[in-house]
């Protein structure tokens, strides 16, 4: 049964990452420093989805206060941004202990939900209720493949830590689908 875990990772993965095509492979996890555990390519995988996934899902929550129309959705978002910011927090001390560059690898890949930057541009040029079904649909499809996210690192993920942010922000964009929910 143990053998199934880097297939299930890999297929988790794949499938979270239909739409992004790339030429270059993901960086490879670094060695350990001294007193961390390594981490795997799922972790790595994760981070690297994960990390950008939740700056521009912050960023299209920010919006709310000055585009949005309901006041459901400024309060969906603005209960949003709180958290998001933590784990990013989390995220980004996560990224730099596996030693992974800043830098987003999946710009301009079109990948489940992932806000892009074309996405940041037609909310930022939008208002009232045409923002508010832009904003809660990306921001549900971000919830959503998070927790898919979240469940194939917590499954496959070498490192601790990382599986235990994995658990946590599932559960957080598990809550966070469910305010969102709420606002249609």
């Amino acid at each position: 049964m143990r053998r199934t875990a880097p297939v299930l990772a890999a297929v988790v993965v794949a499938m979270s990452m239909g739409g992004c095509a790339t030429t270059t492979p993901a960086a490879p996890a670094p060695p350990p420093g001294p007193g961390s555990t390594a981490f795997n390519p799922t972790d790595v995988a994760w981070l690297q989805l994960t990390v950008p996934m939740t700056e521009n899902a912050v960023t299209a929550a920010h919006l709310a206060a000055d585009h949005a129309a309901s006041p459901a959705v400024r309060s969906a978002a603005s209960a949003l941004e709180p958290s998001q910011d933590g784990f990013l927090t989390r995220l980004r001390a996560l990224r730099d202990r596996a030693g992974l560059p800043a830098g987003n690898v999946h710009s301009g890949h079109q990948m489940p939900g992932m806000i892009t930057d074309a996405d940041l541009v037609a909310l930022r040029t939008s208002d009232g209720a045409d923002f508010d079904q832009r904003l809660v649909a990306l921001l549900r499809a971000h919830a959503k493949q998070i927790v898919v996210l979240a469940n194939g690192e917590q499954a496959s993920g070498a490192d601790p830590a990382t599986r235990s942010l994995a658990r946590d922000l599932g559960a957080a964009a598990t809550r966070e689908g469910e305010v969102l929910d709420r606002t249609s």
